[in-house]
C-alpha cells in the first residue's frame, strides 16, 4: 500500500480513536508513569543481597535444552528460531550451560527468582518436579505450573519434537526473606505461575505485605494472547486478595508506544503513526509454527501497511488492555530493562545479529520503589555483535533484575476505617429492613389456600394464589433491583483505600448478592 493512500484511509480513523483514547484517559484512576527513569543502573551480574533491607526480583529465560536445535517432526528439519546459526557446538552444550547457570543463580542471589523454560524432572508416577540441578540451589522454595499444564506440554514435545518432556516457568524465593502467603495445590499454567509471598517476620523486608509475584511467558506470535495472558494474571492477583504484584519474564514483546501490552502499564496515548507502526510489527510476526508458513506470512507483510480493518482491530484491542488498570484497579510501572536478546533477524539465515529488548519487570509502585537495575546489551557491544548464548551467557536471553524498596501496605485505619464500616453496615441493616418490611406485607396479602387437585392428584394452586405469587416474584425481584443500585452507587463512591476495606470485608460478590462472602478464586 502506498503511503499516501494509507494516510488517508488508516491515519484519519487512528487520529479520531486517539482523540476518544485521550478524552477517555482522563476520568481514568490517575497512574505514575510507566517507567521509573530515575532507576540507578548497576552492572549486569551484581550481587542482588547486599542490602537487607531491600527486595530482589530477578528473571531468567534459561533456554531449556530441549529446544536447542531438535528436529521438528512437522517439517523434518530445525527451525530457524531454534538452530541457533550464529553459537558455536560448545556453548549450547547443556552440561555446560547447566553449571554456568546454577553458579550464577548462587551468587546473585535474589530473592525472587522467575524462570522461564525450565524443563522439569519427570517422577516414577508421572508427576514433574523441580530439575535436580535447581534443588541444588539452597535456600529457596519452589512454586511451580500445575501437573495437568506440564502434562499437556510433555505431549506436545512428544508430538512435535520427538521428546516426552514437561517445560515451563517457575517462582523460587528465598524462605529466610519471604514467606508463601497461602499453598495451594498446584493449578498454575506452564506459562503464567504465580506465588502470594510476604515479608518473613524476622526478615529486613518485614514490610512488605501480600504480593503477587509472577514468572511470566508471554506467546512470541499474538499481541493479542499476551494482553489475555497479563489480564489473566491481574485477576489471579486479585483472587489472592492483592492489588500489589511483580509480573516478571520473557513477554516477547517490546512495549514501545503504540503496542497493547504497552497499554497495561502505561496511561500514555500513542500516536496515529505508534498505533500503526506496532500494528505492522505484530502482523509480521504472527503466523503458525511452521516454517514454511512463517516466511509466507513474513513476506507479505514485510512491506505492507495495515489495513483500516487491521487496525481497527489493533484499536480495539489496545482498548481492551489500556482498561485492565481501571478494572483490577492495578497500577503497574515498567523497570527500564534495556535489550536481551540478540540473535539473526527474523526469517534471517545469517548475520548481522539484531537486538530485542523482550524481557521485562512490571511491579506495583504503591509498595515497592525502584531503586536500581542490572544493565543489558546495551552495556556488551560483544554480546550484542555475536549474538546469544555464548560462551559467557549460557542462555539466548540475558537475565534482568531489580533491587526495590519496601514499603507497608497502604491501608484505611482509624477513625475513617470505622466511618465506613459504621456506613457499610447502616447501609446493610436498612437494606434488610425494607426487605423484611415486604415480607411483612407480602404475607398479609396472602390469599388462604383452597384445596384443588390438579393432574395426577397433585396440589393445585387457586387463581388468586397464583396471581399472588406472581405479583410477590415481581415485588422481591424489584427491589433487590433497587438495592443492588444503592449499592453499585455506595462502591463507586468510595476512594481505592475504602474499596480495599470493603472487599475485605464483604467480596467480591457483594454487589451482586448483598450478601458478604468470599473473594472469587480465579481458575
Amino acid at each position: 500500500m502506498q503511503r499516501h493512500l494509507f494516510k488517508r484511509t488508516a491515519v484519519p480513523a487512528l487520529l479520531a480513536f486517539c482523540a476518544r483514547s485521550w478524552q477517555s484517559a482522563l476520568v481514568l484512576p490517575r497512574r505514575a508513569s510507566h517507567i521509573a527513569m530515575a532507576a540507578e543502573s548497576i552492572p549486569r551480574g551484581t550481587p542482588l543481597n547486599l542490602e537487607a533491607k531491600h527486595v530482589s526480583v530477578l528473571s531468567y529465560n534459561l533456554l531449556a535444552p530441549a529446544f536447542v536445535r531438535p528436529i521438528d517432526l512437522r517439517t523434518g528439519a530445525v527451525q530457524s528460531y531454534a538452530a541457533f546459526e550464529w553459537v558455536s557446538e560448545e556453548d549450547l552444550i547443556w552440561e555446560n550451560r547447566q553449571k554456568k547457570l546454577l553458579e550464577q543463580l548462587r551468587r546473585w542471589s535474589a530473592d525472587v527468582v522467575c524462570l522461564q523454560e525450565v524443563q522439569f524432572d519427570t517422577e516414577e508416577n508421572g508427576s514433574f518436579s523441580l530439575p535436580a540441578w535447581l534443588k541444588n540451589l539452597d535456600g529457596y522454595a519452589a512454586c511451580l505450573p500445575g501437573d495437568k499444564y506440564l502434562t499437556q506440554m510433555a505431549e506436545r514435545n512428544e508430538r512435535v519434537l520427538a521428546n516426552r518432556v514437561a517445560i515451563g516457568c517457575a517462582v523460587l524465593f528465598r524462605s529466610d526473606r519471604l514467606v508463601q502467603r497461602e499453598e495451594t495445590a498446584r493449578s498454575d499454567p506452564n506459562r503464567l505461575v504465580s506465588a502470594c509471598l510476604e515479608g518473613h517476620p524476622e526478615s529486613g523486608i518485614r514490610h512488605l505485605g501480600r504480593t503477587a509475584f509472577f514468572s511470566v511467558h508471554l506467546d512470541a506470535q499474538s499481541e493479542e494472547e499476551r494482553v489475555e495472558q497479563l489480564r489473566k494474571c491481574l485477576e489471579k492477583a486479585r483472587a489472592l486478595g492483592t492489588r500489589d504484584a511483580v509480573f516478571a519474564g520473557d513477554m516477547n514483546a517490546e512495549c514501545f508506544p503504540g503496542s497493547c501490552v504497552r497499554a497495561i502499564i502505561s496511561p500514555e496515548v500513542p500516536s496515529a503513526e505508534e498505533m500503526a507502526r506496532q500494528c505492522a510489527a505484530a502482523l509480521r510476526i504472527a503466523g503458525t509454527d511452521d516454517a514454511e508458513e512463517q516466511t509466507e506470512t513474513k513476506e507479505s507483510t514485510e512491506s505492507a501497511e495495515p489495513t483500516a480493518q487491521q487496525l481497527e482491530q489493533w484499536k480495539v484491542l489496545w482498548d481492551k488492555a489500556a482498561q485492565a488498570p481501571k478494572e483490577y484497579r492495578m497500577c503497574l510501572q515498567r523497570v527500564p530493562t534495556g535489550p536481551t536478546r540478540s540473535a539473526y533477524d527474523h526469517g534471517m539465515s545469517e548475520g548481522p545479529c539484531v537486538t530485542w529488548s523482550l524481557d521485562h519487570i512490571f511491579y506495583s509502585p504503591r509498595t515497592l520503589k525502584l531503586l536500581s537495575r542490572w544493565t543489558a546489551l546495551e552495556a556488551d557491544p560483544e554480546s550484542s555483535a555475536s549474538g546469544l548464548p555464548n560462551a559467557e551467557n549460557p542462555s539466548d536471553h540475558l537475565p534482568v533484575a531489580a533491587l526495590f524498596e519496601v514499603f507497608p501496605t497502604p491501608c484505611l485505619e482509624g477513625s475513617s476505617r470505622q466511618s465506613l464500616l459504621e456506613r457499610l453496615e447502616k447501609l446493610e441493616e436498612q437494606q434488610h429492613r425494607e426487605m423484611a418490611e415486604l415480607e411483612e406485607q407480602l404475607k398479609a396479602l396472602e390469599p388462604i389456600e383452597t384445596e384443588s387437585q390438579g393432574p395426577k392428584g397433585k396440589k393445585k394452586d387457586s387463581p388468586e394464589m397464583i396471581a399472588f405469587k406472581q405479583e410477590k416474584r415481581r415485588k422481591t425481584k424489584e427491589l433487590k433491583a433497587l438495592q443492588m443500585v444503592q449499592r453499585k452507587d455506595f462502591w463507586g463512591n468510595l476512594s481505592d483505600l475504602e474499596l480495599d476495606l470493603v472487599e475485605e470485608s464483604c467480596g467480591s460478590t457483594w454487589i451482586e448478592t448483598g450478601v458478604r462472602g468470599e473473594q472469587k478464586v480465579a481458575v
